[in-house]
């Protein structure tokens, strides 16, 4: 049983009676990859606790997560409800609203013990993701593994032998920046890189502040005002990253960079798995696990330069959609491969599922058993982005449109009247370009169009909630977390959006004019820039 935690000295399980319906453990390892874990073919060991649950359970090649960011993509996995179904689709003020019925709502209503052990960031009371637990706690900032697991194991072990339990477990561990403690920092680098990659992999304002092969010196990241007077990240701040003029000043990012940052991310991931397989043998040794669906997945992953950014909010490219998928446990027994395609919202029916439960009104998805036996196929799984992108993915292509505003109520309308050779789309032909780098959509009109016409029908199907948060409700240590981590920023207090207005340089020169937005000197994280600018 998960041949690898049987390390030597563990000890024996205890015995514990089985119920009607099996435990669930629900693990979101967030910013995950599928394609730098080994279970899913990576040359590098990077997930053993991953690759034994996978060669004993059921592993799901092509999943997709429903969303690029935490707070939608969670959203999907607890509800079996796209992002926008549950609230206003306007990344500065989303959160699931107090009508929304979890999964753990509706498995307490069938008699299941439930907790929630989440690392914090987006996935906290302050965004809704508190209902419906009998215990739920979540960490400060953008905690790990190492800090909820040993909480989902205490709260685990008093749980009463003869009560099935769903707990949801969540760690940070991947997620930027790419610094961990001790051996793993460098496991894969082999000592450190240039000054550049490592201020890269360890301050998260730096590195929003590259594009492609160039740190852009003077393009320092926008806010703007959130409805209670913070301020959010500005998606804009790529729009000009991608605008910067030709003479704007550029600090190379070299091939040896690129390289040196996935070797942060690697080990970062190798933490993550490590961390997961504690707390999995543990559990193990409680007899937890005995009669436990287990059910390990990301929330999305993380584009890694892939096209010319870090972070996973700018593309829904495989690189920030697929993710990992593995279950295990009764009816995901053999080590099987199930090919089709899956999506997140499977995940909260599955769980339903399992514990006997019939999904609340509006849930989607299927039971990931019957997919994994060959039943109820689906051709095109739907994402959503929350820099105002829509993808349909099928086993071949993936269609995206692009700067569609997901709130227009005509959006479906506009949609269908675009013009295929639109720059609004872009086509990949993942058989022949699976890092989907060549746009084919003006040489594949008709395969274009097919995928216009589902992603239309797709958004004619969905009723986009209104809901909205008021930014009131979050904690100010849930914020400052968020800023620090490249989310949010309060620019000297609560102002309204920051002016235009020309940073600075280290020399005190002004680049060129409307080329960054707020003064340097409320930008102490950016500010470490300056290190690289040319004499």
């Amino acid at each position: 049983m998960i041949a690898l935690l049987l390390a030597c000295g563990e000890p024996p399980a205890l015995p514990r009676p089985h119920n009607a319906h099996p435990n669930v453990l629900l693990v979101s390892v967030d910013t995950l990859r599928a394609d730098h874990t080994g279970a899913y073919g990576y040359a590098r060991d990077t997930t053993p606790v991953l690759d034994a649950l996978a060669a004993e359970g059921t592993r799901f090649d092509l999943a997709f997560s429903q969303a690029n960011e935490s707070a939608w993509s969670h959203a999907a996995l607890l509800t079996g409800r796209y992002a926008s179904e549950l609230a206003s689709p306007v990344y500065a003020t989303y959160a699931i609203p107090p009508d929304v019925t979890l999964v753990s709502e509706a498995l307490s209503a069938y008699g299941y013990a439930t907790a929630a052990f989440s690392a914090g960031g987006h996935v906290t009371a302050d965004f809704g993701y508190d209902q419906g637990w009998d215990q739920w706690t979540a960490e400060p900032g953008f905690g790990s593994f190492y800090d909820t697991g040993p909480k989902a194991i205490d709260w685990v072990a008093k749980v009463p032998a003869d009560k099935p339990w769903f707990a949801f477990l969540h760690g940070y561990d991947a997620h930027r920046p790419y610094t961990r403690p001790g051996p793993w920092n460098h496991l894969y680098a082999g000592g450190e890189g240039s000054a550049l990659a490592e201020t890269l992999c360890k301050n998260p304002c730096i590195s929003e502040m590259v594009l492609g092969d160039a740190l852009m010196l003077d393009i320092v990241p926008s806010w703007f005002a959130h409805a209670g007077g913070d301020s959010i990240l500005d998606p804009e701040s790529y729009t000009r990253l991608a605008a910067a003029a030709p003479d704007a000043r550029r600090v190379a990012v070299t091939a040896a960079d690129k390289q040196h940052v996935q070797d942060h991310y690697d080990g970062a991931v190798r933490y993550a798995d490590t961390m997961l397989g504690l707390t999995l043998q543990r559990l193990k040794a409680l007899g937890a696990l005995d009669d436990t669906v287990i059910i390990v997945l990301s929330d999305h992953g993380e584009d890694l330069l892939d096209h010319g950014y870090m972070n996973h909010r700018t593309g829904l490219f495989d690189s920030c959609t697929r993710v990992p998928l593995v279950a295990w446990g009764p009816g995901f027994n053999g080590g099987g491969v199930a090919p089709g395609l899956v999506d997140g919202r499977d995940v909260a029916a599955t769980i339903l599922s399992v514990a006997g439960a019939l999904p609340p009104a509006g849930s989607g998805g299927r039971d990931l058993r019957a997919v994994a036996r060959g039943e109820l196929p689906v051709d095109a799984v739907f994402s959503e982005g929350v820099m105002d992108m829509l993808s349909v993915r099928t086993a071949t292509h993936r269609l995206v449109a692009k700067d569609v505003s997901l709130v227009d109520p005509a959006l479906a309308q506009n949609l269908a009247a675009e013009s295929v050779d639109s720059d609004k789309f872009e086509l990949y032909d993942l058989r022949k370009d699976p890092g989907e780098h060549t746009d084919v959509r003006l040489d594949d009109a008709a395969t274009t169009d097919t995928l216009r016409a589902r992603l239309v029908a797709w958004r004619k199907s969905i009723i986009v909630g209104e809901s909205v948060l008021n930014q009131d409700q979050v904690s100010p240590e849930v914020a400052a977390e968020l800023r620090k981590h490249g989310y949010w920023d309060v620019p000297g207090g609560k102002p309204a959006v920051p002016a235009v207005g020309p940073t600075p340089g280290a020399d005190g020169s002004n680049p060129p004019a409307g080329s960054a937005i707020r003064p340097a000197q409320n930008d102490a994280a950016c500010n470490e820039r300056f290190q690289f600018a040319p004499p």
